[in-house]
């Protein structure tokens, strides 16, 4: 299946055939990691030979170059919102987040690649410095916004530019990978909204109030952005809990009815008391030698 973040690109520089052979070998390192990415699986992915890979790209090292210009096409494009985009300050980054969070949405399998291109590139050192460099790039802009909103009253004056930056890509990116383990299980544009939401309370220079539909759906958070853990689970847990808590109950009424009894032969004379069986003594050996 061919990522809505291709298929909506006016300009995608890539053939359909070529486009399918990309999208086939981002699923294969999303669902099994980086060393999967091998002609034969990528092609069994596609549904087609190996040699028709040849087609399109000059074997394994061809196909991750293509797949790096894929990944830097989409990265700038999205990336470009923090820097290119309307407004100053908050407002902008807020925007471009939003911008940023969602071209993750649209890319499904090859989200994977968008926020792990250190890790899928490592093999190849120049095409590693070149996400280094745009991850740089990426970092400068979001601190750019900030700045701007220091100087405009907008962000507290006693935060670290450099932090807050690293704090909020870091939100989006482990936000992102959850959505991806969770077999894009949960609304990850909500997920970044609420998570946008605590680092403006966390970074405004002026109070920012809680509204009702923020302390409404802060007690689902954990349910809503971690459901790897299915109502079955939760239902399963909870009966174990309640055989635990029985099992529990048994061994101290248990306790108590030894307890009860003990004390009751404590109280009665020494000759109704269960006495411990005594063990027959060992019998003598008898000498062969006459006395």
């Amino acid at each position: 299946m061919i990522p809505e973040i291709f298929s909506t690109d006016p300009t995608w520089p890539h053939t359909k055939a070529k486009t399918a052979v990309i999208a086939a070998a981002s699923a294969v390192i999303c669902e099994e990691g980086p060393r999967a990415a091998t002609l034969k699986n990528i092609a069994y992915r596609a549904g087609i030979t190996e040699p028709a890979i040849f087609r399109h790209f000059e074997g394994v090292d061809g196909l991750f170059e293509g797949l790096f210009s894929s990944y830097e096409r989409v990265h700038q494009r999205y990336a470009s919102a923090f820097s290119a985009g309307e407004g100053k300050g908050m407002a902008k980054l807020r925007a471009a987040c939003v911008a940023y969070v969602g071209g993750i949405a649209a890319s499904q399998d090859f989200s994977y690649i968008l926020i792990n291109a250190r890790h899928v590139f490592r093999g190849y050192p120049e095409l590693k410095a070149k996400v280094a460099e745009n991850d740089s790039k990426l970092q400068g802009a979001v601190l750019t916004c900030i700045a701007e909103g220091i100087k405009s009253g907008e962000v507290r004056t006693d935060i670290d530019p450099v932090s807050a930056a690293s704090s909020l890509i870091g939100s989006m990116h482990l936000i992102a990978q959850t959505w991806i383990d969770s077999g894009f299980g949960f609304d990850i544009r909500q997920a970044f909204g609420d998570r946008w939401d605590d680092f403006e309370r966390m970074a405004a220079a002026k109070p920012v109030p809680k509204s009702r539909e923020a302390k409404a759906g802060s007690k689902d958070r954990s349910a809503a952005y971690y459901p790897l853990r299915p109502a079955t689970a939760v239902k399963a847990k909870g009966a174990a809990g309640k055989r635990a808590g029985a099992s529990a109950a048994d061994s101290r009424r248990k306790a108590k009815a030894e307890a009860k009894t003990a004390k009751a032969d404590a109280k009665a004379p020494k000759s109704a008391r269960k006495s411990p069986a005594k063990k027959a003594a060992p019998a003598k050996k008898t000498s062969s030698k006459a006395k």
